[in-house]
């Protein structure tokens, strides 16, 4: 079999996407590596190179191009062979499943939560596939340091921009309160979907029922902005009140001007560089984005990988994925992310034996090469 895999741009999705197309030569598909076609028209740079010799195409996010995504449906009917995509984000913001042509589209998700409620889409279900990690990029280190950072670090972006929500945030009148209360509730306990808070306090807002206001639009958008605020709040607070005074945080430049410079310690790159600050850390914080249903980020596979404690934020797919109790240092709450960071440092020992198991789940189930084996299979009985 033979795979035209088309490579995007981004920060963390290049790298992934090369994990993955190592993972299919290792399982024996052949696979032609190339850029996203960026000219004019794509169907006719694919056409040319498939030539009839591909069987499949592979991306992450559809390629995550709006100009591209824009004639997907075209080049799907054209060239009617399976397009496997693997969504790291939320397939809505792709226009998912409305730019794509259903009939030749197999989509995977990397949240179950998402995945359940597309279950009636017309095409492939979208098929469950969480996140996983690079073992060649992700070890322990062969001499292992001495601990750079003795109060943990957080790793990760402030948000997820959305200039749409953004302009919702700063042009409805009373946001910021509601969105504030909203906080208030949701700090005492993460197991609340966020989502179902953001309706109900439509609901009481709008005096009407929920089902009616999930109807309309602008409803709609409110709920999505409210969900988008609360969850960079969440981030910020969680990562600011854990790490302080001495943690690290790395990312973007907005961490500058939330924490400070003592707490904030710049931009990493993804790779190896981001392997010796998780093989020297006390622990990583995981804070899930507001995107997430519930669905496991990045940093709790790639940590775990490195054999560094996790302090993660409870999701279900925790419990499924992983044994929580053995682990990782799960926490529920603002208050509780303090105390299981405490916890965490009163008994580093404790915490590196946790990490040993975790990185051996790692290794036994979580690896890209598990990841494409299960998006072959999927494709053997699509293709059936």
């Amino acid at each position: 079999m033979r795979i035209l895999a088309l490579r995007p741009k981004g920060i963390v999705l290049p790298s992934v996407f090369a994990s993955v197309v190592e993972a299919f030569r290792s399982l024996g598909i052949e696979v032609l590596d190339i850029p996203l076609p960026q000219c004019s028209h794509p169907l006719r740079s694919i056409e040319e190179i498939i030539q009839g010799h591909c069987q499949a195409i592979f991306t992450l996010n559809l390629g995550a191009d709006p100009s591209f995504i824009a004639k997907l449906k075209e080049l799907q009917t054209s060239l009617r062979i399976p397009w496997i995509t693997w969504f790291v984000d939320d397939p809505e913001g792709y226009g998912f499943p409305e730019v794509c042509d259903s009939d030749w589209t197999l989509p995977f998700c990397w949240d179950e939560q998402i995945c359940s409620r597309r279950a009636s889409w017309n095409g492939w279900p979208l098929v469950y596939l969480p996140l996983a990690t690079d073992p060649t990029i992700f070890h322990p280190e062969q001499s292992p340091p001495e601990l750079f950072y003795p109060g943990g670090v957080f790793v990760g972006s402030t948000a997820h921009r959305n200039g749409i929500f953004d302009l919702v945030a700063s042009t409805t009148p009373g946001f910021g309160e509601e969105t504030e209360i909203l906080w208030r509730l949701y700090q005492e306990d993460f197991r609340q979907s966020l989502h179902d808070l953001a309706w109900i306090k439509a609901a009481e807002r709008a005096r009407q029922p929920v089902g009616l206001l999930q109807k309309d639009p602008l409803c709609r958008l409110w709920a999505k902005a409210c969900v988008y605020q609360v969850g960079i709040r969440k981030r910020q607070e969680v990562a600011s009140r854990v790490l302080n005074p001495d943690g690290c945080i790395f990312g973007d430049e907005g961490w500058g001007n939330k924490v400070g410079k003592d707490l904030y310690r710049g931009w990493v790159a993804y790779g190896k560089e981001l392997r010796a600050i998780y093989c020297g850390s006390a622990f990583i914080l995981d804070v899930r984005p507001s995107q997430a249903r519930t669905g496991l980020t990045q940093r709790v596979f790639d940590a775990s990988a490195c054999g560094s404690p996790v302090v993660a934020e409870w999701a279900p797919e925790i419990e499924a994925l992983f044994d929580p109790e053995n682990e990782l240092s799960i926490f529920y709450s603002l208050n509780g992310a303090v105390e299981m960071k405490e916890l965490c440092l009163r008994d580093l020992q404790g915490a590196q034996r946790k990490a040993g198991r975790a990185r051996q789940r790692v290794l036994a189930h979580h690896t890209y090469y598990h990841r494409a084996e299960q998006i072959l299979k999927e494709l053997h009985r699509f293709r059936v």
